[in-house]
């Protein structure tokens, strides 16, 4: 999402200056408790990739994982706080000469791995201007932390990455010969990795070749997702990621929260005709008429529209609906 923004805004003549830090150091406990456990030393973490890497951008990697400070930057216009740590290290750069200070509001942090209370603090320091992305963050600066100044502005898809390229050759695009569900991996717990893997194992009882096949940049699955039915792919490229929403059928969201949940759009863009969406509070889909199911619900919500689940799925020569199902 950034990375989009800034190549739109270095188009229109804008600056754009990135300062990241590494990837945090393990500490000598962490790179014991592999050895003793017979899996070797731990390494040194590898640089991870970027969307910035193909974005031709001025940019700044600190030597250790630390909080920014002056030094660090160049004086600026506008400084923009992308993470609850970077909202508090923002705060305390010198006004004027680093610029009028902005948090962009990318989801609401205060998960259990994380001090909810500096959380909270930063939602109410004093910033020029708090963006969100989603509805429901505009609304938290609003009514929990009296901010009317919030700015509300979604993303969007660059339709020259993801589309259809079947729809437009005016060709209609059908169903995959093994049925596959697309879904995004991760080892963040709130993104419902899990939710994912008993909703595919729930609808594969009807579907014997029903194929889960999940992406993602960086992680090394967890041998419980590497299950028969399943297929991992990883370090995608940007193209890459496009052909793999056109080969599912559908995309599997099971984030148990998301600020906007970008692939939605990025997998409907490129003609994954179907969505199943199991969390509440994705308030930008409204108008799409989406029922957002709690992770809580999941399997008994399954069980029950499985049948239509399977009936969009199997390969015949009836045109599958977008939505999986409607309120």
């Amino acid at each position: 999402m950034l990375s989009i923004y800034t190549e739109l805004l270095q188009k229109r003549g804008h600056k754009i200056f990135i300062v990241s830090t590494p990837p945090r150091q393990a500490t000598l406990i962490q790179q014991l408790r592999p050895l003793l456990r017979g899996r070797g030393w731990q390494s040194a973490p590898k640089k991870e990739q970027s969307h910035f890497d193909k974005v031709d951008v001025e940019s700044r990697v600190l030597e250790t994982y630390c909080p920014i400070i002056d030094k660090d930057i160049p004086d600026a216009d506008i400084i923009m706080a992308t993470w609850w740590e970077t909202a508090e290290w923002a705060a305390k750069l010198s006004p004027p000469s680093k610029g009028t200070k902005v948090y962009f509001l990318e989801h609401y942090e205060a998960f259990d791995y994380v001090p909810k209370g500096r959380v909270e603090a930063n939602w109410r320091l004093p910033m020029h201007k708090k963006i969100a992305v989603a509805l429901w963050l505009a609304d938290i600066a609003r009514n929990q932390y009296g901010d009317l100044s919030v700015s509300l502005v979604p993303p969007t898809v660059d339709t020259k990455q993801f589309y259809d390229p079947l729809s437009r050759g005016k060709q209609p695009r059908g169903k995959q010969l093994v049925p596959r569900v697309g879904t995004y991996y991760s080892t963040i717990p709130w993104k419902g990795c899990d939710i994912a893997q008993k909703a595919f194992s729930i609808a594969a009882e009807k579907i014997p070749n029903l194929r889960l096949v999940a992406f993602d940049s960086r992680n090394t699955p967890h041998p419980n997702f590497q299950q028969d039915g399943t297929e991992y792919n990883k370090a995608l490229t940007q193209y890459q990621v496009k052909e793999f929403y056109s080969q599912c059928d559908a995309w599997l969201f099971s984030s148990r929260a998301e600020g906007f949940g970008l692939p939605i759009i990025e997998a409907m863009a490129s003609a994954c005709q179907l969505l199943a969406l199991l969390l509440v509070r994705l308030r930008n889909y409204l108008l799409a008429w989406v029922a957002y199911l709690s992770s809580k619900k999941t399997q008994r919500i399954w069980q029950k529209r499985s049948s239509r689940f399977v009936s969009c799925l199997m390969p015949n020569d009836g045109e599958c609906p977008r939505l999986l199902w409607r309120r």
